[in-house]
């Protein structure tokens, strides 16, 4: 078992974040020093850190958000455990695919409202500067799932909520259970004063269109695996008891002409995307966000 009992501060950049701490810095070069030798050294890895189970097997690396008491939902320690997973996964020249899912009933049900850095205000208080920060942060959190350069598939059963959908839009793949619950929180969710319904996530229109988006946002309305798979706000929806052998079979599909390869289709069809303007709403949905937590509820 390795644990990280204090959850430090992080810098961010645009495709990696490194730990700021001596401590938390010196944690992960020992995983990496540890788990990721080259192939002919061992053949399974499998790791338990304090909110994420990682586990390499068959050139798939499996990443389980484990917080299964709060469906997964995403607070300090479990976004920190899932960058380090995502590190150990991208650096690890034996993984050519990354499965993530969810222990327990749910994949994720977003982020925790006791405690995350999306959520919880820096001491004193939002300013222009910290939510800014803070949202640069969060985004860049997206974008190296988005850019990593395995493919990403999302495994989705239960609740795939709010910052849960966000993490598996990001991925390259999503494939649901049919009675899945999936899509965003209503406005009103969040309480007077908060968020505003401003989502950090631009990808909803890109998917869906914006009627059906704007729809889906602004009601806060859930759909169905199924549902979801028609509308194109995931890959494809299974039976939940055929999830896991759906989700294997396409591993198996990905590494047939060989896995490796796929960074320069993930390149090219990133890149597409970048020209469409994906990498600008990234960004403008996270200046709209930060300013949002500046909003004050009126007042008679």
């Amino acid at each position: 078992m390795v644990s990280l009992i204090a959850t430090p501060p992080l810098i961010y950049h645009q495709r990696n974040i490194v730990p700021r701490t001596p401590r938390h810095r010196d944690l992960v070069a020992t995983r990496r020093e540890r788990w990721c030798k080259p192939a002919p050294y061992r053949k399974r890895v499998k790791l338990t850190m304090e909110t994420v189970n990682y586990n390499v097997e068959n050139h798939v690396a499996s990443i389980q958000m484990n917080r299964p008491e709060r469906h997964n939902a995403l607070d300090f320690q479990l976004l920190d455990d899932l960058d380090a997973a995502f590190t150990l996964a991208e650096e690890d020249d034996d993984v050519y695919v990354i499965v993530l899912s969810g222990a327990g009933r749910s994949f994720c049900s977003g982020y925790d409202r006791g405690g995350s850095y999306y959520i919880t205000p820096p001491e004193g208080g939002w300013t222009a500067r910290s939510a800014l920060l803070r949202l640069r942060g969060i985004e860049d959190r997206y974008m190296r799932i988005w850019n990593c350069p395995k493919v990403t598939i999302a495994q989705i059963h239960g609740h795939c909520l709010a910052g849960g959908c966000y993490i598996q839009l990001v991925c390259d793949i999503s494939v649901a259970a049919e009675d899945a619950i999936i899509g965003h929180m209503s406005p009103e969710t969040f309480g007077q004063g908060a968020l505003n319904g401003v989502s950090s996530m631009p990808l909803w229109q890109v998917l869906m269109g914006p009627k059906r988006a704007r729809y889906m946002l602004m009601t806060g309305r859930k759909v169905s695996g199924t549902e979801a798979a028609q509308i194109g706000l995931i890959s494809v929806a299974v039976p939940i008891e055929d999830l896991e052998q759906e989700v294997g079979s396409i591993c198996e599909e990905i590494m047939e002409p060989g896995g490796p390869g796929f960074l320069t289709m993930k390149e090219t069809l990133n890149t597409d995307l970048e020209i469409m303007g994906v990498g600008a709403m990234f960004r403008a949905h996270g200046h709209m966000n930060a300013l949002a937590r500046l909003n004050r509820p009126a007042t008679d």
